[in-house]
């Protein structure tokens, strides 16, 4: 029997439309489903639910950069004003063996990832007295979230 092969945080990313999202501290990916009551007279004492529809978001911390060549909180800002979805993937970078930041930086995944198209519905910069800057992002899904199978 084969060991599971177990992912460190730091190697799932965030992609948004097309580039990792800089100085990453954390970010999340949650699905969830809105559930309808399909209980009867012959269900007895538990309830019985079928799923109605299905939702998902993100979110990201960061730390804040003023590169404006990075993919931070400056294209996500444009992004958000701009008021359309965007495309997002979720998954471990084709070159994720790098031990730094590669030159060309992280690219996309192409191994098993998970994508669809998101609004940012949340964008926060944070700038305590005494500490680096960070900013936080909260993106809501619009149409399905795709797994991706690994190409090859």
């Amino acid at each position: 029997m084969s060991k599971a092969k177990i992912v460190l945080g730091k190697d799932l990313m965030m992609f948004v439309d097309g580039k990792a999202l800089a100085l990453a501290t954390s970010c999340k990916l949650s699905l969830s489903a809105e559930t309808i009551d399909t209980q009867s007279k012959d269900s007895g004492i538990w309830t019985e639910k079928d799923i109605k529809k299905l939702s998902w978001n993100g979110s990201s911390e960061n730390l804040f950069s003023a590169d404006e060549s990075i993919s931070g909180y400056d294209k996500l800002f444009d992004a958000m004003l701009a008021r359309k979805p965007i495309p997002i993937k979720f998954g471990i970078p084709a070159n994720a063996d790098a031990e730094e930041l590669p030159e060309a930086g992280w690219t996309v995944p192409t191994g098993k990832h998970y994508s669809g198209n998101v609004i940012i519905t949340s964008l926060e910069l944070n700038a305590p007295d005494g500490d680096k800057a960070t900013f936080s992002a909260s993106f809501e899904g619009t149409g399905a979230l795709k797994s991706i199978a690994a190409a090859g």
